[in-house]
C-alpha cells in the first residue's frame, strides 16, 4: 500500500512541476469534470430541461486535445445529432411498434453515421434515435427540440472549457531533437569504424538506420500537433509554439531527406570496411586503402557536424569543412589505380552528395 501511495505521490508531484503527460492528463480530468458540472447546471438548474443527461455527455465528449479540434467535432457532434432526430421522427411515423422502430432506426442510423463526414461521431447517429424513440419524444417537438437545444449547450460547453481552461499548447523540437542526435550519432559511429577498419558494426549501422524512419514520422506528428494547437488558442505560449513549428518544418523536410540516404550510406560503408583481397591488389593496395578509409571517416565526421548544425538552426558547413572532404574523397577515388577501390569509394560518395544536396548545398564534381 506504501508503495502505491508513492507512486501517486510521485505522480502527482510531476503533474505539478513538470509540462508532461501526467500533467496532460491531470489537465484533462479538471476540463472533463469541469465541463459535465457546467453543463448539467445549465440545463437542470437554470434552463429546467426534463431529460437533462444530453447536455453533459456531449460536453465531456468535446473536450478534445486542441481548440481547433474541439470546434471542428462540436460541428459534426451537432450535425449527427440533427440526424438521428430526422431519423427516429420518420421511422416512428413509418413503423407503429416501439420495439421494431428501434431496430429499424438503429440500423438506419449506423448506415448513416457510416458517411465519412461524421467520422468517429458517426455512431451518435444511432445512439440519438434510440434515445429519442426510447424515452418517447418524438410525438413532442417541444422535446425534439429540448433534445437539439441540450447538445448544442452541451457542445458550447465543452468548445469553451477547451479554449478556456488552460488550452492545450503543443511545442515542436522534442522529437526534431531525437532525430537529429540519432543522425548524428550513427554517422560519428560509421566514422569510428571507418578509422577501426572494421566491419564489425556494419549490420548495427543499417538497422539502425532503418529505425530512423521511426523518429521522421514522430518528428513530423509533433510538429503537425503543435501546429493545431496553436489556431485558435488565445494562449500567447500558442503564438510561440506556432512560430517554433515553423521554423522547425524546413529542417525536418531537410532532415527526412537525409535519413533515406544515411540507410544507403551504411549499405555503401560495407564494401568499403570489406577486407575481400580478390582479385589481387598491387603493391601500397593496403596504404591506399587505409588512407581512403580514414578520409572517409573524416567526411562522415563533417557529415554529423552539419547535421548537427541544421538541428541547431544554425548555418550549414560554414567553413566548407564538408565539402572539402567530400573533394577530397573524389579526387582520391579518380586517382586510386586500384578500379575496385574507385567503384566502391564512388558509392559512398554519391550517396554523400545526395545528403549533401538535402542541406541545400552545392559541391562541385572533382
Amino acid at each position: 500500500m506504501s508503495e502505491r501511495i508513492r507512486f501517486a505521490w510521485s505522480w502527482i508531484v510531476r503533474a505539478v512541476r513538470e509540462a508532461g503527460h501526467e500533467r496532460y492528463v491531470a489537465l484533462q480530468v479538471l476540463r472533463c469534470t469541469l465541463a459535465a458540472v457546467v453543463a448539467w447546471l445549465l440545463v437542470a438548474e437554470i434552463f429546467h430541461f426534463q431529460q437533462a443527461f444530453l447536455a453533459p455527455y456531449v460536453a465531456v465528449f468535446l473536450v478534445e486535445a486542441t481548440v481547433l479540434r474541439s470546434m471542428q467535432q462540436a460541428v459534426v457532434q451537432l450535425g449527427a445529432v440533427v440526424a438521428g432526430l430526422l431519423v427516429a421522427v420518420v421511422v416512428t411515423r413509418l413503423v407503429e411498434s416501439t420495439t421494431a422502430a428501434i431496430g429499424v432506426a438503429v440500423a438506419v442510423g449506423c448506415v448513416v453515421g457510416r458517411w465519412r463526414r461524421f467520422g468517429s461521431s458517426g455512431i451518435w447517429v444511432a445512439i440519438t434515435a434510440l434515445l429519442v424513440i426510447a424515452t418517447g419524444t418524438t410525438d413532442s417537438p417541444v422535446l425534439l427540440g429540448e433534445r437539439l437545444v441540450e447538445t448544442m449547450i452541451g457542445a458550447a460547453v465543452g468548445v469553451a472549457v477547451t479554449a478556456l481552461v488552460f488550452p492545450p499548447v503543443y511545442t515542436a523540437g522534442k522529437e526534431g531533437a531525437e532525430l537529429t542526435a540519432e543522425l548524428r550519432d550513427l554517422l560519428r559511429d560509421m566514422a569510428a569504424g571507418c578509422r577501426e577498419g572494421t566491419a564489425d558494426g556494419h549490420h548495427g549501422w543499417v538497422q539502425r538506420a532503418r529505425g530512423i524512419d521511426s523518429l521522421v514520422r514522430r518528428a513530423f506528428d509533433e510538429s503537425r500537433w503543435a501546429h493545431e494547437s496553436a489556431r485558435l488558442n488565445p494562449r500567447p505560449a500558442a503564438a510561440r509554439a506556432g512560430e517554433r513549428a515553423r521554423r522547425w518544418d524546413r529542417t525536418l523536410d531537410d532532415l527526412s531527406s537525409v535519413s533515406s540516404a544515411v540507410e544507403e550510406l551504411a549499405h555503401a560503408l560495407g564494401p568499403v570496411l570489406d577486407d575481400d583481397t580478390s582479385p589481387p591488389r598491387g603493391p601500397g593496395a593496403d596504404t591506399e586503402l587505409h588512407r581512403a578509409r580514414a578520409t572517409v571517416a573524416s567526411m562522415l565526421d563533417a557529415l554529423a557536424g552539419m547535421i548537427e548544425e541544421v538541428g541547431e538552426g544554425h548555418e550549414v558547413d560554414p567553413e566548407g569543412l564538408c565539402r572539402r572532404n567530400l573533394t577530397d574523397l573524389a579526387q582520391l577515388a579518380t586517382a586510386s589505380s586500384d578500379t575496385l577501390l574507385t567503384a566502391r569509394l564512388g558509392a559512398v560518395l554519391h550517396t554523400a552528395r545526395r545528403i549533401v544536396a538535402a542541406m541545400r548545398l552545392e559541391v562541385e564534381d572533382a
